[in-house]
């Protein structure tokens, strides 16, 4: 005979009681993360297009709010975000911003559950500020493949083209592929719209890393069709191209977005029994403290980087448009502190035939020797996209304007070889070759600056 034992309940003793924090953890960790915070703020204002990066912050936190209840966070993750955004705080002194932001991104998403959605996780690491990163890093390989693909599809017309690094030689003509058409932008768009069809679909992550890899492969062939159309327009002579060739570009988009789509809800994720949501123990809570302590002290206690020395006594005459005169030394103006603000190298400003002379070497391939428009940015000054000039002396010069209030500045700029007087317009293209010769070296970076 079944004997029916009615179940008891559970006692809890007061030690194994759960405890809720509130929402003091958000805080601590808003706390840990506020030199971080005010990092980010200034580089949304810099100049740069990193405002980008609020769109997809945004759209992952809507999209995260709109699937919290399905959002859990076991022990393990609620550990190891807690132990994420500690290193994230004590690695101040030594790691640069990007990656410290990348490390508390990873943490907080796995503090609150979202690292289970890749989609939700990609939204969060593409709002940092890395347009400007990706352009330095991947513009001038980007630009290659484009000229490349530019280039194998004329031959296929019967057209004698060729590739000079990223310019189009056709018909005695040199079609430059600028940093403007390297398809840095077009891909973070891509990576952001693919990271939100991943969340709205709840891809897992093995499909949704899959799909964002499409995307980015897409994005190599659409540019390359959006600057064939441009290399085609330039070729004949045409006036305004930039409508065809925005309006291709758009459609390429279009149409990528449309696979994607297609390819998301085609694998959309199966719902699963969700994890428990474990409560934030009192060993997530400490070392939460910790963090929000070690943030800000080591923020405002860290010593100041070192600068290297802002003048460069060796330089005393400089080539211009084929005309050579001495140099003379100009006092530190904010406009130099700008420029040799953490600069690894050595750097001089200079009076020229009226104009203002800026000199930087370095002695290896460095990511800080970035373009002077980086700069200008910083200090408030809007400017123009960069075009190639090539003067009566064979030189070629990336050159642009610079606005703010009254002032109008025409700068010109490139680096120089002292090796081999080899040249470059690009930083990118610059840093690529010096990390493949670094026997080339050193290499200067010459920027002529005048009032208009």
């Amino acid at each position: 005979m079944n004997v029916l034992v009615p179940k008891l309940p559970a006692i809890i003793t007061p030690t194994e009681r759960p405890r809720s924090f509130g929402a003091y953890p958000a805080w601590l960790i808003a706390a840990a993360l506020l030199p971080l915070f005010v990092w980010y703020v200034r580089r949304l204002n810099d100049g740069s297009d990193e405002p980008l990066g609020l769109i997809s912050l945004g759209l992952g936190a809507l999209l995260a709010w709109s699937d919290r209840k399905k959002l859990h966070a076991g022990s393990k993750a609620r550990s190891a975000g807690s132990i994420l955004i500690l290193a994230s705080a004590l690695s101040f002194p030594w790691l640069p911003p990007l990656l410290r932001a990348l490390i508390a991104v990873i943490g907080i998403a796995s503090f609150y559950g979202l690292h289970r959605r890749i989609g939700l996780l990609s939204l969060m690491m593409l709002s940092l500020p890395l347009v400007a990163s990706l352009q330095f890093w991947a513009g001038y390989p980007m630009r290659v493949a484009t000229a490349e693909g530019v280039v194998q599809a004329l031959r296929i017309s019967g057209a004698v083209v060729g590739r000079i690094g990223t310019g189009i030689a056709l018909d005695g003509k040199i079609i430059s592929v600028d940093p403007a058409c390297s398809g840095v932008r077009l891909l973070w768009h891509l990576l952001v719209a693919t990271s939100a069809l991943a969340a709205i679909h709840r891809l897992p992550w093995k499909r949704g890393l899959a799909l964002l890899s499409l995307a980015a492969v897409l994005t190599i062939p659409a540019n390359q069709l959006r600057a064939l159309v441009l290399v085609i327009q330039t070729w004949r002579g045409d006036a305004d191209s930039s409508l065809l060739h925005e309006s291709a570009g758009l459609a390429c988009a279009a149409l990528i977005l449309a696979v994607l789509w297609w390819l998301a809800a085609k694998h959309r994720g199966v719902e699963t029994p969700a994890t428990v949501t474990v409560p934030v123990r009192r060993a997530h809570f400490a070392v939460l403290i910790l963090a929000a302590i070690a943030g800000p002290s080591l923020a405002v206690t860290a010593p100041d980087r070192p600068l290297p020395e802002s003048a460069a006594p060796a330089f005393t005459e400089f080539t211009f448009d084929g005309v050579t005169l001495p140099l003379q030394p100009l006092p530190s103006t904010p406009m130099e502190q700008a420029f040799a603000a953490t600069f690894p190298g050595s750097l001089g400003s200079y009076g020229w035939s009226g104009r203002q002379v800026i000199l930087r070497r370095v002695n290896t391939a460095t990511r800080r020797l970035h373009p002077s428009r980086d700069c200008l940015r910083a200090a408030g000054y809007d400017t123009t996209e960069a075009i190639i000039e090539t003067h009566a002396d064979g030189s070629q010069w990336a050159s642009f304007t610079a606005t703010r209030d009254a002032w109008k500045l025409r700068v010109r700029e490139r680096i120089v070889s002292e090796a081999n007087t080899e040249s470059w317009t690009d930083p990118s293209a610059w840093f690529w070759d010096a990390l493949l010769h670094p026997l080339n070296g050193p290499w200067r970076a010459e920027t002529v600056i005048e009032v208009n």
